[in-house]
């Protein structure tokens, strides 16, 4: 049984998060309780940090990955001690989305810890329908990227890229990065990235990418159109979610190419979208995962990771315990530090 108290991050304002004693909670029916082993700062969870979208009291976490310790009332096909990761929200499974696979945009979606404590904690509450069994031969740190890498799938999914494509990903966070390397482990013809610091820079060139960009030294267009014979990218995938990277996309890729936008957007922006109607670009989003073809972005993720054809845990640069959670957010805000992944770690498995 777990103990009654536990350490939990906070969300103290915008850019402050502190360790307190909270009571651990009691997982629902239909919901199961797990002990954290290692939590990942998402790009969103920061965006929570600086206050750009809002801050719930408790810091969620969900890149998370832990051990089942307790079962809510109702849960069938999960067992005690079963090491699992965790979607980012749970869905219903019968709706009209979730019935032919896009639950993404289930009509009941709701987070996947019910507004509990989730990954920034020693106990996290998830919904059963968000687990996903981790395998036996999976580390603890491959295992905490299957959630992002996932998000990244359905991106390159959604782009419909093949092996006669050059494909371009602007910004090389967590996100741009293991879209560059599913698309290389995929056969793209050519990857092209673009990257800011030098660390990104050469984890890119190490997870695939053909060709890296440095920005804002260099002008992304100018040479993805140098490296195409003046067509452009025939598929680009935009992480960034800046006036700059959105641009940048709408003017590298070729006509009647496509783009998708897979970053966090805060707040509206403004582009020129003559480049759009002219160029008859399609252009789209990707929100989460869901299935893509006869799996789901979750599962592809899983075997990308599992055959090694992307090495995830490559980009966990940084390991902080759960009572560092300040230092650690403070790390993963600042790329000077070289950080990309930031890990929070919890109890060994």
């Amino acid at each position: 049984m777990p103990p009654r108290t536990m350490k939990a991050a906070i969300y103290q304002g915008e850019g402050a998060i502190e360790v307190e004693d909270v009571a651990v909670p009691v997982p629902e029916p239909g919901y199961v309780l797990l002990k954290m082993h290692k939590c990942g700062i998402c790009g969103s969870d920061l965006h929570c940090y600086q206050g750009r979208w809002g801050q719930p009291e408790a810091a969620p976490g969900h890149e998370v990955v832990g051990s089942v310790v307790e079962c809510g009332e109702g849960v069938t096909g999960v067992c005690i001690a079963d090491r699992v990761c965790v979607e980012y929200s749970s869905c219903c499974g019968q709706c009209r989305f979730c019935r032919i696979g896009q639950y993404n945009h289930c009509e009941h979606l709701t987070s996947a810890s019910g507004g509990s404590h989730a990954g920034f904690a020693e106990y996290v509450v998830a919904h059963a329908s968000a687990l996903a069994a981790v395998p036996e031969s999976m580390s603890a740190d491959d295992a905490m990227m299957v959630e992002p890498l996932a998000v990244s799938h359905r991106a390159f999914h959604r782009s419909g890229a093949d092996y006669q494509d050059t494909l371009l990903v602007i910004g090389s966070g967590t996100i741009g990065l293991l879209a560059a390397a599913t698309a290389s482990a995929a056969g793209v013809g050519r990857v092209i990235a673009t990257a800011r610091y030098d660390h990104q820079a050469g984890l890119a060139e190490q997870l695939g990418a053909d060709h890296v960009i440095r920005v804002p030294d260099q002008d992304t267009a100018s040479e993805v159109r140098q490296l195409t014979d003046e067509v452009g990218a025939d598929v680009v995938i935009e992480t960034t979610a800046s006036p700059s990277g959105v641009d940048d996309a709408l003017m590298a890729v070729r006509r009647s190419g496509t783009v998708v936008l897979v970053g966090g957007f805060t707040k509206p922006l403004e582009t020129n979208l003559a480049r759009i109607a002219e160029g008859e670009i399609h252009l789209t989003g990707s929100a989460a995962y869901g299935y893509s073809g006869m799996k789901t972005d979750f599962g592809w993720a899983i075997e990308l990771i599992s055959s090694g054809k992307v090495q995830a845990s490559k980009l966990i640069t940084h390991r902080f315990p759960l009572d560092d959670i300040a230092e650690a957010f403070r790390t993963a805000i600042d790329k000077k530090t070289g950080s990309v992944k930031v890990q929070v770690y919890g109890a060994e498995e």
